[in-house]
């Protein structure tokens, strides 16, 4: 099923920042945290890693930085 996933640090990061994304979304709507649930309760660093995924992306998908190959991009 995911033999053909291609996990390099960009799709981790972006993988990261969907995760708080959704956790966003469930927190807003619901009671649910899956940063919380995955992380055994220790929100608060799940929130600095997903925003700094986040931010990272952000700033190589703007050309502000180059963080990943320009190749996988």
């Amino acid at each position: 099923m995911f033999d053909d996933v291609d996990l390099d640090l960009e799709n981790i990061a972006i993988l990261g920042a969907s995760i708080g994304s959704l956790n966003a979304g469930l927190a807003a709507n619901t009671d649910i945290t899956l940063l919380s649930d995955l992380l055994g309760g220790n929100l608060e660093i799940g929130l600095l890693a997903v925003g700094a995924a986040g931010g990272v992306v952000i700033a190589d998908k703007l050309g502000l930085v180059e963080v990943f190959d320009s190749e996988s991009s």
